[in-house]
């Protein structure tokens, strides 16, 4: 028998939450903090069993990471194909869903039960996400029919968003260690700011990020405006740290040679309008007016989408950290007759000392002087910008005056040619 919902219908989010936070904290592996928070979901959903499957990068499908249940050891070296079961349906389509009852749902796999011996008779399962992309799903199943609700669906819910950062900064330290020895390669400043980021990252930023949410999620009771918006502040610094640790990584990884351009067709507005929102949520607070323009038509670009968005948020977010007030201006066009387009950054910020320029996209630095110092950064961005637009086989050229602001140019070829 699973606990009956309390009359104001979060007192269940809340004890699962407190106990995760709790968990956090402790000096368990990420591991055994994930299965120890879906044994406690499982019991309080009355669920017979549960996993953790996460996306296979190459292939697409799910791999279970971890199962627990019923002869659930059986499950670990099981993958399940793109789109397979209700697992693969919720990775497609990345909405929660429940299945009262099996039999009924022509989606069903029988795979597993047929695996394990397990008779299913109900699902619930959610996506797991960090930053709009998939990182794998949650399930829990029960062998009885109509066992769970959309109540415990809200449930379920509440830990895919802690779990999805465990796994991510997890995965975020593991990449670090590979690379580290390659990275030594690379030159003494480096070497030595992995080693201060690989440290950093054991303190609980995790349990920050997920008390933050607590709090604005109104799980421990009603919060203020003026509450919801230091709130709101502090999870934006905690999601920078986790933005830096990133950034590393992507310059880490184009160092040590291991990246692969991966080419598809797309329109760069569409890049624009992913991006957008979190430009806008950047300049909050700010008296600066962000402006797009595109010079029709833009050419149908055929080159690897990712990096290209990469560029583009480095550089309008450079622009963003050091523009206070008036205006960034981002402005699209073709060039070259059609077989490139041009990229335009311009803003009214405090500019760069033309002695810095030629230092300008090198990792870790920084222009010198009390305004730049002020709007903190390591000065990796524009670094990772610069490399990825080489990489693309395109130009970046700046201009700027201090105490005016700065224009950043970039061209990149409308189809990528290896």
């Amino acid at each position: 028998m699973k606990p009956e919902p309390s009359p104001g219908g979060s007192e269940s989010e809340v004890q699962l939450l407190a106990a995760l936070s709790e968990l956090m904290g402790t000096s368990m592996a990420f591991e055994e903090v994930i299965a120890t928070a879906m044994r406690f979901t499982s019991a309080m959903m009355g669920a017979d069993g549960s996993s953790l499957l996460l996306v296979n990068r190459k292939e697409g499908g799910l791999s279970f990471y971890i199962a627990l249940g019923e002869k659930a050891d059986q499950l670990k070296s099981m993958t399940l194909a793109r789109g397979e079961g209700i697992a693969g349906l919720v990775a497609e389509s990345g909405i929660p869903v429940v299945v009262s009852d099996v039999r009924r749902e022509a989606r069903f796999s029988k795979r597993v039960d047929q695996v394990t011996g397990f008779k299913t008779g109900s699902i619930a399962c959610v996506p797991l996400r960090i930053r709009d992309e998939l990182k794998g799903v949650i399930e829990v199943v029960s062998k009885r029919v109509g066992t769970f609700s959309d109540k415990d669906l809200d449930m379920l819910t509440a830990i895919a968003g802690p779990v999805a950062v465990m796994i991510e900064n997890a995965r975020l330290i593991d990449e670090v260690k590979g690379l580290h020895e390659k990275l030594e390669k690379a030159g003494r400043v480096k070497a030595e700011f992995l080693a201060t980021m690989t440290h950093e990252l054991r303190t609980p930023i995790n349990i920050v990020i997920g008390n933050l949410d607590i709090l604005l999620g109104g799980f421990l009771g009603e919060v203020n405006d003026r509450q919801k918006d230091s709130l709101r502040t502090a999870l934006r610094n905690s999601g920078e740290a986790l933005n830096l640790i990133s950034s590393l990584l992507d310059l880490s990884r184009i160092e040590a040679g291991q990246v692969v351009i991966r080419v598809e067709e797309f329109r760069l507005e569409d890049i624009w309008k992913e991006l957008e929102l979190l430009f806008r949520i950047g300049l909050s607070g700010k008296q600066v007016d962000l402006v797009w323009e595109a010079r029709e038509p833009l050419p149908l670009l055929k080159t690897d989408k990712i990096k290209v968005k990469e560029i583009l948020s480095n550089v309008v977010f450079n622009a963003v950290k050091f523009t206070d007030r008036g205006r960034i201006r981002v402005c699209a066009s073709p060039a070259g007759g059609g077989k490139e387009v041009e990229l335009v950054v311009e803003d009214t910020g405090v500019g760069i000392p033309k002695e810095f320029l030629p230092f300008l996209f090198e990792p870790f630095r920084q222009a010198e002087g009390a305004l730049t110092k002020s709007h903190g950064g390591v000065g990796l961005g524009l670094s990772i910008a610069k490399r990825l637009v080489n990489l693309l086989h395109g130009r970046i050229e700046v201009e700027s005056e201090v105490g005016k602001g700065s224009t950043f140019r970039i061209a990149l070829p409308a189809k990528y040619a290896a």
